[in-house]
């Protein structure tokens, strides 16, 4: 009789409750590694400028022509006097009868002072305009803008000194008149490589 009381108001147990604190936690989607995005990498290269100043940019090939014309015609201006001056005997005898025929009641010794004269002048203005011409082209050539307009300037009187000498103190066909007129050539040559675009270009990035 226990029992069957027992067992009428015998109830079902429950089952234990969990706190909310206990539950289980979601499980994540696996994922394979290697599908997960790689983190871009940091770039190893910076725009910004190093330290120190701007490299210099290359000499074009233009003032390189300008610079190697200006040597050439200076090298064979000084062949030209050297040439004039160690055949001074026959300089001397065209220019005394050069000075004889345009006043012939001078004396000899004031023909000599006038062939001396000639000789000095030609010769100094040769060699000073053929120094300045070369100082404004090494100038420009060391990239100075400038020098560009100063080489034309001492270049027309160099140029004007190289004709008189080459229709003075030299002959028709002897070394010392044909060294001259090269030497002319090639430095009325020199100032148009440095007015080209590439020359130009590289005097502004100074």
């Amino acid at each position: 009789m226990d029992g069957a009381r027992s067992g009428g108001t015998a109830e079902a147990t429950p089952a234990p409750h969990r706190p909310a604190a206990e539950q289980p936690l979601p499980r994540r989607p696996v994922t394979d590694p290697r599908q997960r995005a790689v983190p871009p990498r940091p770039p190893v290269t910076s725009d910004v400028a190093p330290p120190g100043p701007p490299p210099v940019p290359c000499r074009p090939r233009a003032v390189r022509v300008a610079a190697l014309l200006c040597w050439a015609g200076a090298l064979a201006a000084v062949l030209g006097l050297l040439a004039a001056l160690l055949d001074r005997e026959a300089l001397d005898a065209r220019l005394t009868a050069t000075a004889s025929s345009g006043d012939p009641a001078a004396t000899a010794a004031e023909v000599a002072d006038a062939v001396a004269v000639t000789v000095a002048l030609v010769v100094g203005a040769v060699g000073l305009g053929v120094a300045l011409t070369a100082g404004a082209a090494a100038l420009a050539v060391r990239r100075r803008s400038w020098a560009r307009w100063l080489l034309l300037v001492v270049l027309l009187p160099t140029l004007l000194a190289l004709d008189v000498a080459q229709s003075t103190v030299a002959g028709d066909a002897d070394l010392d008149r044909v060294a001259l007129v090269v030497a002319a050539g090639c430095l009325l040559l020199v100032p148009v490589p440095l007015f080209l675009r590439s020359a130009r270009a590289w005097y502004r990035a100074r």
